[in-house]
């Protein structure tokens, strides 16, 4: 409803004008370039719009969008698109095959970027767009060189890129001081190095991606330079199989102590022993975790042996091996969501965590063994929620409201709920 809503205002003010179909004959159904300053397209009619080589030098934002991949198409001649827009702001032209010409090293007002692509690098020129505040860029490529001398651009904010970015160092005598990047996405391990670290020093989110063995190494790993980011809110540690794979990934005893202001954290294929998970609990301001492909090894986590995450209110865990877990209710004082998917060896979920009290949503997926005890839990929610209830309202609990509810997802559903649907 909402999303409705905004298109029909959106349409309603003219915040975007778009090329279409003449619904009456053939042809493009094009706005007044003159007067129009945002102007959208769908991509299978972009090759038609753009072989009339339009000029819209008032258009400001220009956004082309497809159902199909990023990146699926290409047109005849790239450089009539970048000739088009000599003034435009924002470009997101993530769903056409986007390749580098000269006439781009023009379009120095850009602040947004979003594009895909072949490329292998993010040419040098790119540096020189002072204004770019976000940059969005996806490559078929396994990883990607940044050229640009990002550390000088004063108004950078957000780098995303979809695979391991390697970036240069920074000058190390330059004009100006920290950089501005408060978003870093993907880095790879090797870029992330003193240096680097501080003159990226006010990030606050980063993703890691690549063999991560000798980066979380206690004596000499990178990640010791991440005590540099103090204002650090999420991260994710992604890690890749290559020629590390038989080496020991470990969690750096020191994490929680660098990482003291992190709220998010994800982490993935790190196969990390569980009785490390215990150290995340002392990340006294984590609120989301996610655990993705074996981020944890083991038969056994153990959060009766001082782990308690004390600000944690969504948990997530994607395919971990693990088939006992021990908790307490105070393990996951403030846990609101809970998410299992693919934990096909978990036997049970601890039952004490039906006396947390804020847990709303439980969610099972693929995790057959463990349906048992999280209807055991479901149950008794209910009846503390009843209980708490009746302490409240008396034994009229009608007027109750409903936002104490507690909800049990299990996916496939069971044959008995799909015959009660």
């Amino acid at each position: 409803m909402l999303h409705q809503f905004c298109k029909m205002e959106a349409k309603s003010e003219g915040f975007f004008q778009e090329v279409c179909e003449k619904t009456d004959q053939p042809g493009l159904s094009i706005p007044d370039l003159d007067t129009s300053r945002r102007l959208l397209i769908q991509l299978p009619l972009l090759e038609a719009f753009i072989s009339k080589e339009p000029f819209a030098e008032h258009v400001r934002s220009f956004l082309c969008f497809s159902k199909k991949h990023k990146g699926s198409e290409q047109l005849s001649d790239i450089r009539l698109l970048h000739k088009a827009f000599p003034l435009v702001r924002v470009l997101d032209i993530e769903s056409l095959d986007f390749s580098f010409s000269n006439l781009f090293k023009e379009l120095y007002h850009l602040r947004y970027i979003a594009i895909s692509g072949n490329c292998a690098s993010l040419p040098a020129f790119v540096g020189k767009f002072w204004n770019l505040q976000t940059l969005i860029l996806n490559t078929k490529a396994s990883t990607i060189e940044i050229k640009a001398d990002i550390w000088n651009m004063l108004q950078l904010r957000h780098l995303h890129t979809n695979v391991p970015a390697k970036l240069t160092s920074p000058a190390t005598q330059t004009t100006y001081g920290s950089s501005c990047l408060q978003t870093l996405s993907k880095v790879a391990p090797g870029s992330c190095g003193e240096d680097v670290l501080l003159r990226a020093c006010n990030l606050k989110k980063v993703s890691i991606q690549g063999e991560m063995a000798e980066f979380l190494e206690t004596n000499k790993g990178g990640f010791r330079n991440f005590a540099k980011l103090k204002f650090l809110e999420h991260l994710k540690l992604l890690n890749d199989f290559g020629r590390s794979m038989r080496k020991v990934v470990q969690l750096p005893p020191a994490f929680a102590e660098y990482l003291q202001k992190l709220n998010k954290l994800t982490l993935s294929h790190t196969k990390f022993p569980w009785s490390d998970a215990n150290i995340l609990a002392r990340l006294e301001c984590l609120e989301v975790l996610k655990l993705k492909e074996n981020a944890f090894s083991g038969t056994t986590w153990d959060l009766d042996i001082g782990g308690c995450f004390s600000q944690l209110k969504v948990l997530f865990i994607q395919r971990a091996d693990f088939e006992i877990w021990k908790a307490s209710d105070l393990s996951f004082q403030r846990l609101k969501c809970l998410v299992l998917i693919s934990c096909d060896k978990l036997e049970v979920v601890p039952f004490e965590l039906a006396g947390v009290s804020s847990l709303q949503q439980m969610t099972l997926e693929n995790t057959n063994k463990a349906i048992k005890s999280a209807k055991a839990i479901e149950c008794r929610k209910r009846e503390l929620i009843q209980e708490s209830k009746k302490r409240k309202f008396g034994m009229d609990i009608s007027q109750a409201p409903d936002s104490s509810k507690f909800k049990l997802m299990i996916f496939p559903p069971e044959t008995s709920d799909c015959n009660a649907i």
